[in-house]
């Protein structure tokens, strides 16, 4: 096994958690986590097969009331398109659902890719792996909003990515930051670990290695992209919650790369 981020083969066990999805568990099955010694990487110990995908991707998550799934979706679409461009064309890979999509103005013109996207009319999605898929056009915009940490091999996607850009193009990434408060307390319990379905989880000091020489990598951090997952990573230390909106606010649980490539990137 070797870490997917830097490729070292040098890493060691650093704690045993079970099968469970933000704040919902979905079985007992145990799940080792690594840290790589070179990068401070984490990712689990999984084979990515056939039967992994089969058995821990469920075809429906425990979600909340509708009324908070619809409030969350709205303020998650709110935030994600401060991040974007009046114009252009996009594609958002992981694309789900198809809300964010859905929820651009006709200025930019959007394509989704996903292994099982959920249709919708008038969208344009695409079944199909990232990684395999052939292209016939190239895009101002590529997004994954946490949908890398789902990939075996993500500098290979981060690659594919940078080459399918237009001149000028950025991608977007936004996915969990274990240099964060809430993974330091919450550890086998962070409400981002997904175990195991997120394949890498990197920090804001390591995402750099994604990327080639020279490209231009911009990190932000927002505290309300998910408003309450430091409130359920706080669960076995539940009187930090009294703190809850100072700590929310430095915790830093989750980052965004904003990446360009520079005329001098080596892809």
């Amino acid at each position: 096994m070797i870490c997917p981020l830097c490729h070292s083969s040098k890493y060691k066990k650093i704690f045993t958690t079970t099968n469970f999805h933000g704040r919902h568990e979905y079985g007992k099955q145990k799940i080792s986590f690594n840290q790589c010694q070179n990068c401070d990487c984490l990712f689990p110990a999984v084979k990515t097969d056939n039967a992994f995908y089969k058995k821990y991707y469920p075809k429906k998550y425990n979600t909340n009331s509708p009324l908070l799934e619809k409030l969350w979706i709205n303020f998650s679409l709110f935030v994600k398109k401060t991040y974007l461009p009046q114009k252009g064309s996009l594609l958002d890979v992981g694309c789900g659902k198809g809300e964010f999509i859905k929820s651009l103005p006709s200025t930019i013109k959007a394509t989704g890719i996903d292994i099982n996207p959920l249709k919708i009319d008038n969208i344009n999605l695409i079944q199909g792996d990232f990684l395999k898929y052939k292209f016939n056009k190239k895009f101002d915009i590529i997004t994954f909003w946490h949908s890398l940490e789902h990939f075996s091999n993500p500098k290979n996607v981060t690659l594919k990515a940078l080459n399918l850009l237009k001149p000028n193009g950025k991608i977007i990434i936004s996915l969990p930051n274990t240099n964060s408060l809430a993974f330091k307390i919450g550890q086998q319990r962070w409400f981002h670990l997904d175990a195991p379905r997120h394949l890498f989880l990197p920090n804001d000091k390591n995402i750099h290695l994604l990327f080639p020489k020279n490209t231009n990598i911009l990190i932000s951090h927002n505290p309300f992209e998910f408003p309450l997952d430091l409130f359920w990573s706080l669960k076995n230390k539940a009187y930090l919650r009294f703190f809850y909106p100072i700590l929310k606010i430095l915790d830093r649980e989750t980052m965004t790369i904003t990446v360009t490539k520079s005329k001098t990137s080596q892809l």
